[in-house]
């Protein structure tokens, strides 16, 4: 009987004493924990998926575990939303899992991982893509990261990147980043098939006369036509409001889905009697901007901030009358942005001016003076209104020459008795 109790008791000690431990990805440092991790992408058009293979050996080196102290029995990790078909296992066995809420997912360990040892499985999912166009990111987390990304060789790829390898198949391109890179951030994957584009057309009933509209679209991608279409004209309605003018060119207006090299890197790229081709993952935000460009020509105007900064602001006052929580957070973050490079980029708007083409040398410089158009125009619209703009609009259409800074000032100067001085100080500090 003392025997048999004597046993309970040292069970009971021994179950006090093995603590089950949970690991996070962010905890993983220190030392103590350690993990491997070799990630492959394969983008597979024709199954219009991109597979994920993912092998992760974590080493538990925690010495709060040490003299069977305690285990590791789960492992917690990231997956994108919408991941497809995911598969958890180890070398033998298919494991046990669960989502803990934003992307996160709990593997749980067939074994215990005691101090000192390992433990590696696998993860398997995929991610859904269009026939033609695959956005999407390479998202890692752990010690000692390798990553390849396979795609096949007629698509064109950008990534948000360049610390990697390009190895070239027969019949597609592998990109390496190879172990001990940092993966404190995502790695943002642009990859689309040049291939025939098919035509939507519709009309827009305009003021004065009825405008054509073609959008042109790579096969899978209907839905993104259809909503082009559908925003194009709500947008210039709402722009022949908003401007006071109606629709000034006379033709009509094709927009292209294109890739980053058509655009020069930029969301949109207008073209005037070309057309607009716009980046196949750009929101409706840069369509607007593009669209309103039609309205900045036919102004006159001669300085880059005023062609660039009114088609921001019209974009943002034709979003809030279609989509006003859009329209908000893209002023909100279009003006935060402002703020945050101020310091280090700022110059006067008069000196104003972009590449061609935009690259990751330029991208911040180039990006300021957007942000600072924008700065400008919207204070200038919160200070005098829309109707005082409408009215300096007019005057803009009206003028046979170009309208340089001193002009702009003397317009504004015009339709309105409020205080317009801060204009200067964006132009010329």
């Amino acid at each position: 009987m003392r025997s048999s109790r004597k046993r309970q008791i040292l069970a009971a000690t021994t179950l006090l004493m093995v603590l089950t431990c949970t690991i996070s990805i962010s905890s993983a440092t220190g030392g103590d924990t350690f993990t491997d991790i070799s990630s492959s992408y394969e983008l597979v058009p024709e199954d219009g998926t991109v597979k994920v293979s993912r092998e992760i050996t974590f080493h538990n080196n925690d010495p709060d575990t040490k003299y069977w102290r305690g285990y590791y029995s789960n492992y917690n990790s990231y997956l994108p939303e919408g991941a497809l078909n995911i598969e958890v296992f180890d070398e033998e066995n298919s494991m046990a899992f669960s989502k803990s809420g934003e992307g996160y997912y709990v593997f749980y360990f067939n074994n215990k991982v005691w101090y000192e040892e390992s433990y590696t499985f696998h993860v398997d999912y995929e991610i859904e893509i269009n026939k033609n166009t695959a956005v999407f990111s390479l998202s890692e987390y752990g010690d000692n990261v390798e990553v390849t990304l396979e795609v096949p060789a007629d698509f064109e790829t950008h990534l948000s990147r360049d610390d990697y390898k390009v190895e070239e198949k027969m019949y597609s391109s592998v990109y390496i980043f190879e172990k001990g890179q940092s993966w404190d951030k995502a790695c943002n994957v642009n990859s689309v098939r040049a291939s025939p584009r098919l035509t939507l057309k519709d009309t827009a009933h305009l003021q004065e006369r009825d405008v054509d509209i073609e959008v042109k679209y790579w096969e899978g991608e209907e839905e993104w036509a259809q909503d082009t279409m559908q925003t194009t004209i709500e947008s210039l309605e709402l722009l022949e409001e908003t401007w006071g003018v109606a629709y000034p060119p006379e033709y009509n207006i094709t927009i292209t889905q294109a890739n980053l090299t058509e655009t020069g890197g930029y969301g949109g790229f207008n073209q005037g009697r070309n057309g607009i081709w716009l980046l196949y993952t750009s929101n409706h935000g840069i369509l607007v901007h593009e669209l309103a460009h039609y309205w900045t020509r036919a102004c006159n105007f001669d300085q880059l901030w005023m062609d660039e900064g009114y088609a921001d602001l019209y974009a943002y006052i034709v979003l809030n009358e279609m989509a006003p929580e859009e329209a908000e957070s893209r002023r909100e973050r279009f003006l935060k942005k402002y703020e945050e490079l101020y310091d280090e980029y700022d110059f006067p708007l008069s000196d104003w001016n972009t590449p061609d083409t935009l690259n990751s040398d330029t991208e911040e410089h180039v990006d300021f003076g957007y942000k600072k158009a924008f700065s400008l125009t919207y204070t200038l619209y919160e200070t005098i209104g829309i109707q005082a703009l409408q009215q300096a609009n007019l005057e803009f259409v009206e003028s046979s020459d170009g309208i340089d800074n001193i002009d702009y000032l003397e317009i504004i100067g015009s339709v309105s008795s409020t205080d317009t001085e801060f204009v200067e100080e964006y132009l010329y500090n």
